[in-house]
């Protein structure tokens, strides 16, 4: 059946990450007719899986928190919210040669990192932060760095902040937004205790249940299918596969947009914005581990010679059924893919986690790892420009029949699945409020 002669708008979808398959849900909902293409053999992005002797786990950690409305209501929907377990995590930092709990004020009386002055203006600051947490007016075009120092002055912000900012944006951590750290503390401070969620089965589940969902309404999923071009025409838009050009009513594109630009073609490649925004990726070494190693869900790390930024157990929350008893350990790094860093060697990168469990675990010995594995993604969240929010991009390129539904858009919030659900269902809804608006007047390009 033609795509232009069916009853029901034929849509594109391009990517089949948790904003593809939002997106081609929504739109499947709505009575579209949804094709969508994954390029890998797998779907869910940043939520991919791998298995393990007939256990499958997250080749990145994830979480739910009590505060992701957009994901937990979409869990609702497919009927998936009894599934998701909820335990009280806590955190540790990993400073100089000692790991300190951080999770109290009697905590934080404690740590050794900070003069008692420090410790006080911290204490001090936090509340100052958590007033904050409901008026973040003018801090989009503040530099977090300037922010925090102010708050929590100089010794605090060298100490405690500096580090954990450059090891999430390197070098370029001066100018991020103070708007997006404020995002960040609203979404993992909701309450009083720090607690976090997940569901079982893992985010496989959640991909394969909307895959289910699309799919009974008549949509069709089509993995390991790269959109390798993308052009508009006077029809409508064009996507090249492997199989050749195929004709759609509109294209949703959940692509970064470095790499949507680099398969946009003709009028449509300028139209894509921020194609030179900058990207951080993660690098990380999943260590399967016969035991705990350390008390807490994650650990930031202040140590020099330290290996990795950070240190997260996940079954701290991930029931042991899911992983055939195992405990999950992730040594991550956030870069940019072009560093060496990214592109260090996996031998040489397992290398180095052994060493980060001998200084996090007394008594370790190799013994205690069944085995490490270890996976990279490029694309994981933009570094933000001051002043962004006043740049993010609309939902639709130009007068075009294309779409887009990306990290680009989650701005102030922390690129998560809650964040990203939450994009997918404001794009959805643009794209058919304008399917809705041309049926009665024909979309055409402006001259």
């Amino acid at each position: 059946m033609n795509a232009l002669d069916a009853g029901r708008k034929h849509i594109a979808v391009l990517g089949g990450g948790i904003s593809g398959l939002t997106s081609a849900y929504r739109l499947a909902q709505s009575g579209c007719r949804v094709t969508l293409l994954e390029a890998s053999s797998e779907l869910g992005g940043l939520g991919g899986t791998f298995e393990h002797e007939g256990s499958v786990m997250e080749r990145f950690y994830h979480v739910m928190l009590n505060s992701d409305d957009h994901l937990l209501g979409l869990l609702d929907e497919l009927k998936l919210s009894s599934r998701v377990e909820w335990r009280e995590t806590k955190m540790g930092f990993l400073y100089g040669g000692r790991m300190y709990p951080f999770n109290t004020p009697v905590d934080l009386l404690r740590f050794g990192g900070l003069s008692i002055g420090g410790r006080l203006r911290t204490a001090m600051g936090a509340a100052y932060t958590a007033k904050l947490l409901r008026d973040p007016a003018g801090l989009d075009e503040t530099p977090v760095s300037d922010w925090l120092r102010g708050i929590y002055g100089a010794q605090v912000f060298e100490r405690l902040w500096k580090p954990l900012l450059r090891a999430k944006f390197g070098d370029l951590y001066e100018k991020v937004p103070a708007y997006w750290f404020w995002s960040r503390l609203r979404r993992e401070k909701s309450g009083a205790k720090e607690v976090k969620g997940y569901m079982s089965g893992g985010y496989r589940e959640i991909a394969g249940q909307l895959r289910a969902a699309i799919e009974r309404m008549g949509g069709v999923v089509r993995t390991g299918t790269p959109a390798e071009a993308l052009r508009e025409t006077l029809n409508g838009p064009e996507v090249m596969t492997g199989a050749g050009w195929e004709s759609f009513n509109a294209v949703v594109s959940t692509l970064p947009l470095p790499q949507l630009a680099g398969i946009a073609r003709g009028w449509l490649q300028p139209l894509v914005p921020h194609r030179d925004l900058l990207h951080q990726g993660v690098v990380n070494v999943v260590a399967l581990c016969r035991k705990s190693v350390m008390p807490y869900y994650w650990a930031a790390v202040v140590k020099d010679g330290f290996p990795f930024q950070g240190v997260v157990e996940t079954t701290h929350v991930v029931p042991p059924s899911q992983t055939g008893g195992r405990h999950l350990v992730y040594f991550l790094n956030y870069c940019s893919r072009d560093s060496q860093l990214y592109n260090t060697p996996d031998a040489e990168l397992k290398r180095q986690a052994s060493e980060a469990l001998e200084q996090i675990h007394p008594g370790y010995s190799p013994g205690m790892v069944e085995t490490m594995k270890v996976f990279r993604a490029p694309y994981v969240e933009p570094v933000w420009p001051l002043g962004y929010l006043s740049r993010k991009p609309e939902f639709r390129l130009g007068d075009s029949r294309v779409y887009i539904s990306t990290t680009a858009h989650a701005y102030p919030q922390v690129n998560s699945w809650n964040t990203m659900v939450g994009v997918a269902i404001q794009a959805s809804a643009q794209l058919l409020h304008d399917l809705r608006r041309t049926e009665r007047r024909p979309l055409e390009r402006a001259a």
